[in-house]
């Protein structure tokens, strides 16, 4: 219900939904994965395809040609990064 977002349904109510769900068969219980698999997966290019590939991106620049950050920006990321990894280094996650 749009109208109430956030507000608590009342024990009744509760109740009630939980008793017409009862028995109910998930849409989704045996399936493994929802994407559908692609059709090359796991199967290798050929040396002929690979070539054709390459000589199509013949003349393209890269997605991050031409993108650079001055210098304080490189020094703010250096610093992030520096604090991560001694956090890291103290309080390991494993």
């Amino acid at each position: 219900m749009s109208w109430n977002k956030g507000k608590p349904w009342s024990p009744a109510m509760r109740k009630k939904i939980s008793e017409s769900l009862q028995g109910r068969i998930p849409w989704n219980k045996g399936k493994k994965g929802m994407m559908p698999i692609p059709h090359n997966k796991g199967k290798h290019l050929s040396q002929k395809t690979k070539d054709k590939i390459a000589a199509s991106r013949k003349g393209q620049s890269s997605w991050n040609a031409g993108l650079h950050w001055d210098d304080a920006t490189k020094e703010k990321i250096r610093a992030s990064q520096k604090k991560r990894y001694e956090l890291k280094k103290t309080n390991p996650i494993s």
